[in-house]
């Protein structure tokens, strides 16, 4: 980035609605995270004033760390027959999505290689 924006500036205008897609950038590579915390919740306040905070509770499960893609997304794939390499069983993925629900989870969201 040849800008000298600073962070602060990027986040000052993030907590405002008017940042640029540079901004988020600049937040993402140098902000710390309790200052975005910060600014996030001024937004938040400013988008709901009387005081509303929602989350859900989801999981990702990973029901395989087997691929054969060998991309650059993730640093745990094993191809098939490497020790580490991994496929859940349907009674292990049920007790995973079971173990969500107890929970309060609402979503689930299953990932795995090719």
């Amino acid at each position: 980035m040849t800008s000298s924006r600073s962070w602060r500036d990027a986040l000052d205008a993030a907590a405002e609605g008017r940042a640029t897609v540079e901004d988020g950038v600049l937040l993402l590579r140098e902000a710390p995270l309790f200052d975005l915390g910060r600014a996030a919740d001024v937004v938040r306040k400013r988008l709901h004033p009387d005081g509303v905070v929602t989350y859900i509770v989801d999981r990702n499960i990973n029901y395989t760390n087997v691929c054969s893609c060998q991309c650059t997304f993730c640093a745990f794939f094993r191809e098939k027959g490497d020790p580490g390499a991994y496929v859940l069983s349907d009674a292990e993925l049920s007790q995973k999505i079971g173990e969500t629900l107890d929970a309060g989870g609402t979503q689930i969201l299953l990932q795995g290689g090719l």
